[in-house]
């Protein structure tokens, strides 16, 4: 594989007239989806490599969640149906004669995290986990007129020798025809975006500020020099004592993503726009009993969240592949996303050039001869560099399973939490 580097006429994204950009933050339907895929695969991961010394096959990206019914007033809030974790995936459910509790991995993985997210939420009597997992080996097992077939394809998702162990790694093949998009640096907008998001759903200000839920969505825009930010912020209803107190929250709260966004545009005009759905002559608020739209019927879905930067980055080239649960190991939706998003980082750390960087791989491809990789630049380098970036893309890509264990060890994250 040579890597196929090229100079577009584009301008650093900073210096576009225009950029919109939107987080989803941790409470947010689709980022709970992504955060808990990811985190049942890495567990899952764990175990079999503790267990078996190999990643057994899994894929888990296809988990979505049917949000439950809450009642809210002034000063308290309550759950009247319980929020439903549709868990759709498969995994490789035995080695030898033994059965592999995943769903003991599953479930528990579940809870501990809604419990770390909604400290109001009773995951005992208002979640209920739907396991829908199976272990079908899908597509390409062609049998014989006797119903045998030799096709190992048969026996997928089980190990059931020492010898199967060695196969789910794929033989190094890449599992889907799919492409990655990855960038560096992020733009001034994407990352005060992103620092509003962590910013309220941060620790040290939960703790300053309980009443505010982590169901955040946050929306920027930049026309030119003028700076305008939209976010919607649920406040938590059993710390709110009435209408006048919720506006008083809200004031808050749009004065501190005043501070974040002047950290980054000291000079530009910044509008501010806090919860614009807010009737209060209809008692229409984003008033909730845990902090989430999760509570009162929402859905969410994998691969409908932040993108891997922790941003949708609507002015830029992206990726639709839902990266989040997929098998950290050969899947290239997600082992190309890491890797892309590494090799585009130590471009610009290096070479000091903004740069997009695709990854197209054709299933069967070795992972480690993908159909191509193409590295964008936004200004025109030497041969010589160009060698360096061929160099090191061919590393990072070499260097696939080292990629995976950081990635099921959470140094290298598929969403923002």
């Amino acid at each position: 594989m040579k890597t196929f580097i090229y100079t577009s006429k584009k301008e650093n994204i900073d210096d576009l007239l225009f950029e919109v950009v939107e987080t989803k933050g941790k409470g947010h339907p689709d980022n709970i989806c992504d955060t808990l895929a990811e985190k049942i695969s890495a567990n899952y991961s764990n175990y079999c490599l503790e267990n078996y010394g190999v990643i057994l096959r899994h894929m888990i990206d296809k988990l979505s969640i049917l949000g439950g019914g809450s009642k809210v007033y002034f000063g308290k809030g309550e759950m009247v149906s319980p929020i439903r974790i549709l868990v759709n995936g498969r995994f490789t459910d035995r080695y030898k004669d033994k059965k592999i509790d995943y769903m003991s991995i599953v479930l528990s993985t579940i809870k501990g995290y809604l419990k770390e997210l909604f400290p109001l939420l009773d995951v005992d009597k208002y979640l209920i986990v739907v396991d829908n997992t199976h272990h079908n080996e899908g597509p390409g097992v062609v049998y014989n007129i006797d119903d045998t077939t030799n096709n190992e394809r048969k026996k997928f998702f089980e190990a059931i020798s020492e010898e199967d162990l060695l196969k789910h790694n794929n033989f190094n093949r890449c599992n889907d025809t799919s492409t990655t998009v990855s960038y560096y640096p992020m733009s001034k907008l994407e990352r005060v975006v992103l620092s509003i998001e962590q910013t309220l759903n941060s620790e040290k200000y939960k703790i300053k500020y309980p009443w505010v839920g982590n169901d955040i969505k946050v929306m920027g825009m930049r026309k030119q020099e003028k700076i305008e930010i939209t976010s919607c912020v649920p406040l938590i209803s059993v710390y709110v004592k009435d209408l006048e107190d919720y506006k008083n929250k809200m004031k808050m709260i749009k004065k501190d993503i005043l501070k974040v966004v002047k950290k980054e545009f000291k000079e530009n005009e910044i509008s501010i726009y806090l919860n614009t759905r807010d009737n209060y002559e209809k008692n229409d608020l984003y008033l909730t009993a845990i902090g989430s739209a999760i509570e009162s019927g929402d859905e969410g879905a994998v691969g409908r969240g932040n993108r891997s930067r922790g941003v949708i980055p609507f002015s830029r080239n992206f990726s639709m592949e839902a990266s989040c649960g997929k098998n950290p190991v050969y899947h290239t939706g997600k082992l190309f996303t890491a890797i892309g998003d590494v090799i585009s980082k130590k471009i610009y750390d290096k070479f000091n050039i903004e740069n997009v960087v695709f990854c197209t791989s054709k299933m069967g491809d070795s992972i480690e001869d993908p159909w191509n990789v193409s590295v964008e630049l936004n200004k025109e380098i030497s041969d010589e560099i160009k060698n360096e970036i061929d160099k090191l893309v061919k590393k990072e890509i070499k260097n696939h399973n080292n990629i995976t264990k950081k990635i099921i060890q959470g140094k290298i994250r598929l969403n923002s939490y």
